[in-house]
């Protein structure tokens, strides 16, 4: 479970006031790199910047680094450090034990984490291209878990089971939606992807969703390193009868449009889609 990020509308912050958001931030999202941290609180680069090194350097975050062989990707990342899991207790008003932060959460592998920033990215571009409409992200959750007693599509035996990369509430203009999102890095095999497009179309059909998350109807956002994962994906997802609950748009489309221009392709339509504005939103509770 996720606290949702709260960007700043037209703030002019200073340092003092930005290094806790910027601390909260990195706690929800586990590891961002510099670049986020700028997406996320869009004050002049010297200032983000100058918070950051300030925060490492009193050891409420850790700078780690990670490994790269392309010159333009960031090879610093940053998480939560042991001073700044304390101070993400007092703005929460909580006991430091339950801030579900613990050092060794930071160790991880280069493919774990390259996925984690891939999220985070998705994540910062909701967040902001909401904020820019009125919307909101209200609930982020990461590797949300489903197990529902129905048979799975393959294994024809309960219990069904996924994990998608997020379960996302939004709340867009005067209407409520709901979105599972799967980040793919070109790792996963088609028919291993095939598998899990049959399982959401089984959840989807078994209306436990509704009963469960209260929702009358989700969306499958996947998020693909360019244009031709794009296209074998949505075959994939066509060959199993997938439509328009499932919408496909590459990562650099995701970061570097708005996220409700036209970037998003739907299984079985030709035209590009806007995500917000569409007229198949759910109707707000």
């Amino acid at each position: 479970m996720s606290h949702a990020l709260a960007p700043p509308a037209t703030e002019t912050a200073g340092i003092e006031a930005l290094t806790g958001k910027v601390v909260h931030a990195v706690y929800s999202c586990r590891f961002l790199t510099a670049a986020q941290i700028s997406r996320l609180f869009p004050q002049d680069h010297d200032t983000t910047e100058d918070a950051v090194s300030l925060l490492v350097n009193s050891e409420y975050l850790t700078a780690i680094k990670r490994p790269t062989l392309d010159p333009y990707a960031p090879n610093i990342v940053y998480a939560l450090a042991q001073r700044g899991a304390g101070l993400v207790a007092d703005r929460l008003g909580i006991d430091r034990r339950r801030v579900t932060w613990r050092k060794h959460q930071n160790q991880v592998g280069l493919q774990f984490l390259d996925h984690r920033l891939a999220v985070n990215d998705v994540r910062i571009a909701l967040t902001m291209g909401l904020a820019r409409t009125g919307g909101t992200v209200e609930y982020w959750w990461y590797e949300f878990p489903i197990q529902e007693n129905i048979d799975d599509p393959d294994e024809l035996v309960p219990p069904l089971k996924l994990r998608p990369d997020a379960y996302v509430r939004c709340r867009a203009r005067v209407r409520g939606c709901h979105f599972f999102l799967e980040v793919d890095l070109a790792t996963e095999s088609h028919p291993r992807f095939a598998s899990k497009i049959r399982r959401y179309l089984a959840y989807k059909d078994s209306t436990l969703f509704r009963a469960h998350i209260g929702g009358k109807a989700f969306r499958v956002l996947i998020v693909v390193p360019g244009p031709t994962r794009l296209r074998a994906l949505k075959r994939v997802v066509e060959n199993e009868r997938g439509k328009k609950m499932f919408w496909f748009a590459t990562l650099p489309d995701v970061t570097e449009q708005n996220i409700d221009a036209p970037i998003w392709q739907l299984a079985g339509e030709t035209q590009p889609a806007r995500l917000f504005t569409s007229p198949t939103l759910e109707p707000p509770r």
